[in-house]
């Protein structure tokens, strides 16, 4: 009826009641102004209450239920239960001193001359509590008991502490008497002590003697007639008045209804902890801090000389507390609990309650643990012995009590355990094994204690002396890197996961098992065994971890000694009879008396030998002394996962290679070893090493170099600060190569040589001074300048932190360009500023973004040729001035520098230069001339044009500068030298070229007159544009690389910056959204997915009500964010930001396939009515804005069909189909014929790709034909690149082999302009495409050309697909034409990386390919355990694929896995036959029909069912098969080829034929660039032979109705 779930306290009452509830009367009631310490002394009497079963209840919650249902259920038992108890204590006006976890101690203040009385009120309590309450059956069954013991006399309250947290404790002899009184009761009893029984009126009571103790036990209260029961009570209720008891029977408690008062709700939170304030001042109901959770507890014990006064026992305990509080806060430990019992003071500290989470609480304890110790054994007065007790584990942490009266409390079994060690080993910091192996210290630090019984502690576990002294070791060979919490391990994920998940495997298969992490130098391997290893004990294995030197491989046995001496404990003792003492204690009963001889030699101990030993020759002896050693291990690993854990273990010597081979024979072993590939390779391996190592059970994983991103955390992380700047992240991503030891120099050498500037963000108030100081620095070095250095470092920190010179010029005061550069040189000179050779100086095109690469204009390796007559001091500054004046782009060497000039600047100056800025770049903000100019999201600007007001300046170019022009020619040619060296000889790329164009009109025609006049007429167009581009290059002005990036780092990007710094919020969103697109444009994700971070950041800021942003460029925002997420993989949220830019452009997509009909009717309609007109394209004046509307939607509904295609579903081909068609009419509308043309291309891409054959041939003819039409400038010339590759990519589905060729080689150009529009995406797949039409084209010198441009272009930008091509290709020419580019190897490391890549994932058809074509590696050379798992992942792939090429070509080899998969059956498994066999004719009916989107495979689906037909034993459809496959032909060659060899050895061969393909593999020869068909000899007509099953059991198994059909 009192418990806490029952009745909650009121929201409305006082702040100050609901503190009041977790205080005693004797402090509410009491004097609070007094100095701290305090000490009041008075008389009373007190009632100590334990209640057993509370732990066991605890820990059945724990176990039995979840952690939130198990607190819940845990809370209502304890507070219906000790409510009621409380209640009772209340009733009979007594005052709740403390909750001791599961006891209370009760106190009923009275004087001296009416104890008697007040004795008797309490036995009654007594008896009450224990007639109701006594024992007391739960729901989960098991059963509470209470014992009570009581005593009386004079009390001593002291409270300590300090301003913020006080604490209070009673001391006396009555209080070490009640806790004597409660030990001596057992359940049901009450025990009066014997003070309590000289005081209280015995005419009364009946007692009963305990034998040897003063002490009495209450037998019962008699019934004297003569006693008044009611006269009785309204004695005590006048004697307890000062108490401030409650008289009136609806109050319990008088503190329950205080009126506010501040200054005393002020005093008394400093009683209660600040985790349970934070709830009150939320007003939050007190059930929610209850919880079952992990924590550390600290029970310490302080034990004074009898000699102590009240006055010495309180300043200990003032000194304690302070002392206490001051170490265990900075780890958010507290206390929870002071005591004072047995002539002894207790603490109990806890570490990790709500809100005080920490990850290393363990080893905080512990160390918290030794510094209390240490201070209060030698601090304290009178202190006799400090005891204390450190464990760790799940308590129950929560209010325990009533409603009126109730304490946060922790109680658990670790509790009780820690106070159980502390009283059990006096005078020591003892811990338990949980906390032994969080602590991460070495266990040398620890000593295993004896076994000692605990009352109330079943099974307490290990026990552990923390010794803190480290001592001598033997063998020294710890890992050298430590790990610290502080600095966690950054971009290892995945290696650890990868060990944390083939440990699971490892638990459950208990095979010994190796994890190989290869690695070169500086990569972190040795960090990442420090974390492996602590991995492994944080999950309770034992982990042995070792770090060996190369000296330890020329010692024999070194590894495995070292790895059981610490395995054993005894690699740190001093002594050999210490050593002897362990392993004694630990290896009786595991090893026979007459063996332990035999570690004398190993251990470096002196036991004596055995006769039977002593008639072993040396043999013997080290092969049973392994034995012994094994024995060891096999009885350890029965209770412990054996972990070990070696660092550099190609030192590993050869004994304990071999050691180690029988070991993981003979027991489950699980290892973990890292390998320097260096080192590694320069050592002879003995054999055992060469078998282990080369088990393909093993886990191999190669680390990596740091991603940028990682580079720049880690520098944080090292440096101790929140960012860095920009320009250090550039040094340290060009200069790290992603070697993080790199890293840790490169920042090591510049702090050393004070390049570092450190600056604090945070708390303005206290880093006042230390910025200050800082920023006088930067300004002393400014005052140093002359006038003309310090107006450039101004106007230069206005622009950022890298900037233009030309920009620089423009807002710098009438000054001339020749001026700049003399100061500009001079700045640089003295390191103020670092000049740049090229404008691309910030992004690098890697994939993963973020990478800032420059060069030093000045480390030119040219010398210059005057220097023989130029002293030196003229030619290095006329060298540093020729620099600047060829430098575009220069930076500030110190941030902190350019921070400090800025400031120098008035606001109103700030906002003039920014807006002086901001005018002259926004002209410039826009695509290059390559690209056809225009906003990088089309019409963007004039789609916003009426949310933004014109920049007020218009810019005005500088006057050309005569005299600075001659200038920088004198220059020029006084310091370089005359170039004799020619250009590089002509390209490969150049080479294939002139080839493929000296093809005559008449071969191209011969090919199966598929060129139709369109084709025939867009080729000769080609050619005038190759002509043009190669030999007409002044005609051509608008020819030239694209400079995209160059833009959109020097102008866009500090375009967008100026307008937020002029606080102009619709201009910032503009330019933010245009680097966005910017970026895309370049292919650089990252950096887009930065830009769109913070444009929406800033979106989210605006006031939404002021609708400043249109709908417009809220679409664009998701539009984009949708074309990243694509890129990245994310084809979900891609899906859902694509229809929700659509909705603010109002243009809806049908969510179901039943709109999606009726649409396409409308959308259909509307394509008619479109392609009568045929309105040839214009720029329509005022019409703009529509344009800008019609080529977003375009973009979306573009990016919504590619979505759609890659779902192979019914369904999702009609949503494709309809996206597309829904684009082709947003083109025609803007009447732009290069997006007409771009859509219909697309359009029959997508038609091809569902299936739609009619669609796609008309309109490719129709790209065809309008393509030939459009100019070579700007973006009609991109139009007709991007045309090129697709009409490559068709005519190779086609089947067209030859004009695929001819038209991307006629299109050459179209690759280069890829590369310059930074179209990679593009490129990768056109030169895939142009791959496969050269290798089924059996042209496979032009094929290794193309793949190792493929292989240039991929890795060079990192791109997963365009690497996963390459290596696809690379597969090709291992399995079809006997030649290697990359070994097998290779290809199958890149899957095994990369499998979990989502980018690479979500290209289903590509992953297809690669894994069946490793399952066809596998299966070809009968590896079927390798084969298994590739070839489920390519099934599951199976069931999801689209009809693109890839996709097809990857399915057609999924079949020839089934196919020899059959074979196998065939021979070796019968029963499995029949299901194979259905399989395999499904997909090969599945196939067939798939296959006509791309007829260039019928041939391959043709032999494939040749070869299954006639291993199912129909060998007339297999002839009539293989026939269809050589007429569908035509162009493949390579096919061909194979077809002659399969009909050879099958039907017409007289003699058996060799299968040089099995005889040649795994060891290809090797073809390189630059070779020919003659170097490779007979090894390119390799072929694999399909060879027929040697049982035919075929014919065993009668056909089913559906085989036929199938058939």
């Amino acid at each position: 009826m009192g418990c806490l779930a029952v009745r909650c306290e009121d929201s409305k009452e006082g702040f100050v009641v609901r503190v009041a509830a977790h205080i005693p009367d004797l402090i509410v009631f009491g004097d609070l102004s007094q100095e701290i310490p305090s000490i009041e002394n008075f008389d009373g009497v007190l009632l100590f209450i334990d209640i057993s079963g509370f732990t066991a209840l605890t820990e059945t919650f724990s176990l039995s239920s979840s952690l939130d249902y198990g607190a819940d259920q845990l809370t209502q038992t304890l507070n219906q239960y000790v409510g009621n108890i409380v209640e009772e204590v209340l009733i009979f006006g007594g005052d709740i001193l403390k909750f001791a976890g599961d006891a209370l101690l009760a106190l009923w203040r009275v004087e001296r001359v009416h104890i008697d009385d007040i004795i008797t009120l309490a036995l009654k309590c007594s008896m009450s509590i224990q007639e109701d309450y006594g024992v007391h059956e739960t729901d989960v069954g098991l059963t509470m008991r209470v014992k009570i013991g009581l005593s009386a006399g004079h009390i001593s309250k002291v409270i300590v502490g300090n301003n913020k947290h006080q604490h209070f404790v009673v001391i006396g002899r009555a209080v070490d008497e009640v806790r004597l009184a409660q030990n001596l009761a057992k359940a049901g009893e009450i025990i009066l002590s014997p003070n309590c029984w000289e005081l209280c009126y015995r005419k009364l009571i009946v007692v009963e003697k305990i034998p040897d103790e003063r002490a009495v036990k209450l037998r019962c209260i008699r019934d004297v007639p003569t006693f008044n029961e009611e006269a009785f009570y309204l004695r005590c209720t006048e004697y307890l008045a000062a108490n401030h008891i409650s008289d009136s029977p609806d109050i319990l408690r008088k503190a329950s209804v205080l009126a506010p008062k501040e200054e005393l709700e002020k005093n008394l939170r400093k009683f209660v902890t600040r985790n349970v304030l934070k709830k009150i001042d939320d007003d939050q109901p007190l059930e929610y801090l209850s919880e079952l959770r992990p924590v550390a507890i600290v029970f310490v014990n302080l034990q004074f000389h009898g000699s102590a006064n009240i006055y010495h026992l309180t300043k200990a305990i003032q000194d304690a507390n302070n002392f206490i509080t001051g170490t265990v806060h900075p780890f958010r430990g507290k206390i929870n609990k002071i005591f004072m019992f047995d002539k002894g003071c207790t603490f109990l500290c806890v570490f990790g309650l709500p809100g005080d989470k920490q990850p290393n609480e363990s080893s905080q304890a512990l160390e918290c643990a030794y510094k209390i110790h240490k201070f209060c054994a030698v601090s304290l007065m009178k202190i006799k012995v400090v005891s204390i007790g450190v464990t760790s584990g799940p308590v129950f942490c929560g209010v325990v009590g009533h409603h009126v009266r109730h304490e946060y409390t922790v109680i658990g079994r670790k509790v009780n355990l820690a106070a159980r060690m502390m009283m059990c080993h006096p005078g020591f910091v003892t811990c338990d094994e949980v906390i032994y192996l969080e602590s991460k210290l070495p266990y040398y630090f620890f000593q295993e204690l004896p076994v000692t019984e605990m009352k109330g502690i079943r099974n307490p576990g290990t026990i552990y002396k923390y010794l803190v002294t480290e001592r001598t070791m033997i063998g020294k060979a710890y890992l050298t890197k430590q790990r610290y919490e502080e600095y966690p391990l950054l971009g290892r994920k995945r290696e650890t996961d990868l060990f944390e998940t083939i440990l699971e495997n490892f638990k459950v298969s208990k095979k010994s098992h190796i994890i190989l992490y290869e690695g070169l130098f500086g990569y972190g391997k040795s960090q990442l065994m420090a974390e492996i290893a602590y991995i492994g004990q944080i999950n309770g294995h034992k982990v042995v971890a070792m770090e060996l030197g190369k000296i330890n491989g020329s010692q024999s046995f070194f590894t495995i000694r070292t790895l059981m001496a610490i395995f054993l404990g005894i690699d740190t003792c001093k002594t050999y009879d210490a050593r002897q003492r362990i392993l004694l204690n630990k290896l009786r009963g595991v090893v026979e008396d007459a063996y332990f001889c035999l570690l004398n030699k190993l251990f470096h101990v002196k036991f004596p030998a055995s006769e039977e030993v002593s008639e072993m020759d040396t043999e013997q002896r080290n092969a049973r002394m392994e034995a012994v050693l094994v024995k060891i291990l096999e009885k350890a690993s029965e209770k412990d996962i054996l972990i070990f854990v070696i660092d550099e273990g190609q030192f590993i010597d050869p004994a304990s290679w071999d050691f180690l081979d029988n070991l993981l024979r003979a027991i489950p072993i699980f290892v973990v070893m890292s390998l320097s590939p260096s080192e590694y390779k320069g050592i002879i391996l003995c054999s055992a090493a060469t078998r282990i190592l080369g088990n393909m059970a093993n886990t191999y994983v190669r680390l990596k170099e740091l991603s940028p991103s990682v580079i720049v955390q880690k520098a944080c992380q090292d440096l101790g600060v929140v960012s860095i700047t920009r320009e250090l992240e550039t040094f340290l991503i060009q200069r790290s190569h992603g070697n993080p030891f790199y890293c840790e120099e490169l920042l090591r050498s510049l702090h050393s040589n004070n390049i570092l500037q450190f600056y604090i963000l945070d708390e303005e108030e206290d880093s006042e001074d230390e910025w200050d100081s800082l920023f006088r620095v930067a300004l002393s070095k400014i005052d140093n300048m002359n006038p003309s250095e310090q107006m450039v470092v101004k106007c230069a920190a206005v622009i950022g932190v890298t900037f233009s010179t030309h920009l620089l010029l423009h807002i710098l005061p009438q000054w001339t360009k020749l001026k700049m550069n003399q100061t500009l040189a001079a700045l640089a000179e003295t390191r103020i500023f670092e000049c740049f050779t090229e404008g691309k100086t910030r992004h690098s095109r890697h994939s993963s973004g973020g990478t800032w690469q420059f060069h030093r204009a000045n480390t030119r390796p040219n010398k210059p040729a005057c220097l023989s007559v130029l002293g030196s001091v003229i030619a290095n500054s006329l060298k540093q001035e020729e620099a600047v004046m060829q430098c575009k782009f220069m930076g500030f060497c110190t941030p902190l520098l350019r921070e400090a000039a800025y400031e120098l600047w008035l606001k109103s100056q700030k906002s003039k230069l920014h807006l002086k800025c901001a005018s002259y770049l926004e002209s410039d903000a826009h695509r290059c001339k390559c690209c056809g100019k225009g906003d990088f999201v089309a019409f963007h600007h004039y789609a916003v044009d009426a949310m933004m007001w014109k920049i007020g300046e218009v810019r005005n170019e500088p006057e050309r500068d005569v005299l600075s022009e001659a200038a920088s020619a004198i220059v020029s040619r006084t310091l370089l030298c005359l170039d004799t060296s020619r250009q590089e000889a002509q390209s490969s790329f150049d080479f294939l070229y002139k080839r493929y164009t000296s093809i005559s009109l008449v071969e191209m025609e011969s090919s199966n007159g598929r060129a139709t006049e369109e084709e025939r007429t867009f080729l000769y167009r080609l050619d005038e544009i190759i002509w043009f581009l190669e030999y007409g290059v002044r005609k051509v002005k608008t020819r030239g690389s694209c400079s995209c990036e160059e833009t959109v780092d020097s102008v866009v990007v500090p375009l967008s910056h100026h307008c937020m710094a002029l606080g102009d919020n619709v201009r910032a969103f503009y330019y933010l959204l245009e680097c966005a697109a910017a970026y895309v444009h370049i292919s650089n994700n990252y950096m887009a997915f930065t830009y769109l971070n913070t444009a929406e950041s800033l979106l989210k800021s605006l006031d939404s009500k002021q609708r400043i942003i249109i709908p417009f460029e809220k679409s664009v925002l998701c539009s984009l964010k949708a074309e990243v997420s694509y890129n990245m993989g994310q084809l979900n949220l891609a899906k859902k930001l694509v229809r929700k830019a659509l909705q603010f452009l109002n243009r809806s997509f049908p969510m179901t396939i039943v709109g999606a009909f009726f649409m396409s009717m409308v959308e259909t309609s509307k394509h008619r009515a479109h392609q009568k007109k045929q309105t040839s394209w214009e720029t329509p004046i005022g019409r703009e804005k529509r344009l800008a509307i019609l080529y977003q939607q375009c973009h979306c509904l573009s990016l919504l069909w590619q979505i759609f295609s890659l779902d192979p579903s019914t369904n999702s081909k009609k949503l494709a189909h309809l996206a597309a068609l829904m684009m082709v009419n947003c083109a025609e509308e803007s009447h732009d014929e290069c997006q007409i043309i771009s859509s219909y291309m697309e359009f029959s891409l997508c038609c091809q790709l569902i299936g739609r054959e009619q669609e796609w041939i008309k309109y490719e003819s129709m790209v065809i034909d309008r393509s030939s039409h459009l100019g070579i400038v700007g973006g009609e010339l991109v139009t007709i690149a991007k045309v090129v590759v697709s009409l490559t990519y068709m005519k190779l589905c086609l089947g067209n082999l030859t004009l695929a060729v001819m038209l991307f080689f006629a299109g050459y150009r179209g690759h280069q302009i890829c590369v310059m529009m930074r179209k990679f995406k593009l490129d990768y797949s056109a030169l895939s495409d142009l791959f496969t039409a050269l290798f089924l084209s059996m042209r496979y010198k032009e094929a290794v050309h193309v793949l190792s441009w493929l292989e240039d272009l991929s890795f060079r930008d990192n791109n997963v697909i365009g690497k996963a091509y390459f290596v696809s290709a690379c597969l090709d020419l291992l399995l079809h034409a006997g030649f290697s580019y990359h070994p097998f190897q290779y290809c199958l490391d890149f899957i095994r990386a990369n499998e979990t890549n989502c980018v690479l994932m979500s290209q289903s058809g590509i992953m297809l390919g690669l894994y069946s074509s490793v399952a066809i590696w596998f299966g070809r050379l009968n590896l079927w355990e390798d084969f298994k798992g590739l070839f489920e992942q390519a099934r599951r792939l199976v069931r999801r694929t689209s009809s693109s090429l890839s996709a097809n070509y990857g399915f057609c080899k999924f079949v020839e896995c089934e196919a020899l998969l059959l074979h196998k059956y065939l021979e070796e498994r019968p029963d499995k036959v029949r299901e194979i066999r259905s399989k395999t004719l499904k997909h090969l009916e599945q196939i067939l029909t798939q296959c006509s989107t791309s007829p260039v495979y019928y041939p391959r689906v043709y032999h494939m069912k040749a070869y299954v037909q006639l291993m199912l034993g129909n060998q007339e459809q297999s002839e009539m098969f293989l026939e269809m496959a050589f007429e569908s032909c035509n162009e493949n060659k390579l096919e061909e080829s194979w077809l002659g060899v399969s009909k050879l050895w099958w039907f017409t061969g007289e003699a058996p034929m060799e299968d040089w393909w099995l005889k040649s593999a795994p060891d290809f020869p090797e073809w390189k660039v630059g070779m020919s068909d003659i170097d490779l000899g007979p090894y390119k007509e390799n072929k694999y032979l399909l060879k027929m099953p040697e049982i035919y059991i075929v014919d065993l198994l009668p056909k089913t109705k559906s085989d036929d059909n199938m058939t």
